[in-house]
């Protein structure tokens, strides 16, 4: 008889559904910037039209929620998703900035934001590793997470923007609504920029402290 007892794994058994959910979101990315420019280009049924690119934004989103959630909730956290997560959350807001940044050809109101948020999150990134190779660990502010609520509004409100200028001739409210959201769109952007600039400035602090 085998003296050595067997332990019975307690690990869920959808285990790898919240990385799988992770991976999937970054393939999705250069989708939703292809999905932006065509539509800016008039390339409106290259990826399925309007309806389609605002259900992958929407599915894209969705799985940033339920990948943590579900981690915590199956007690399923991993070292690669912890490593993922992040990057492909930094991933999809830069690719889409730059996606809308060059649908409004380059304007001030747009690029001045997009610089702000992808410089703050590589030099985050960078104070996280001199911080880890320190022993310590940054966890994200409550700040930060509002900055990534508003960074995520302001896509779906800038999305909304560029699909009511690819189908102006559909209906006349349509103007009307494209020019809301895009206002809209861009105080979410600024306001996710301001705090982009004040919460890096306080992991950089924190990661230079002795």
């Amino acid at each position: 008889m085998n003296d050595t007892a067997t332990v019975p794994s307690t690990r869920h058994k959808f285990h790898w559904l919240p990385n799988v959910l992770t991976i999937i979101r970054i393939f999705l990315i250069p989708v939703l910037i292809a999905g932006i420019l065509s539509l800016h280009f008039g390339w409106n049924n290259a990826f399925g039209g309007a309806w389609v690119l605002a259900g992958i934004y929407i599915f894209a989103v969705t799985t940033d929620f339920f990948d943590g959630f579900l981690a915590r909730r199956w007690n399923v956290a991993s070292d690669f998703g912890r490593m993922m997560d992040p990057i492909a959350d930094k991933l999809l807001v830069a690719g889409c900035l730059i996606a809308f940044t060059i649908a409004a050809r380059g304007a001030w109101v747009f690029m001045v934001p997009a610089l702000a948020i992808i410089g703050r999150d590589i030099l985050v990134s960078g104070a996280r590793e001199h911080a880890a190779l320190s022993g310590r660990v940054m966890p994200p502010t409550n700040l930060a997470k509002w900055k990534t609520a508003c960074e995520m509004f302001a896509i779906g409100a800038l999305l909304i923007w560029v699909l009511g200028k690819a189908y102006l001739a559909i209906d006349t409210a349509i103007p009307s609504i494209a020019g809301g959201a895009k206002t809209l769109g861009l105080i979410l952007l600024w306001l996710a920029a301001a705090l982009s600039v004040y919460t890096g400035s306080l992991y950089f602090r924190a990661a230079l402290k002795p």
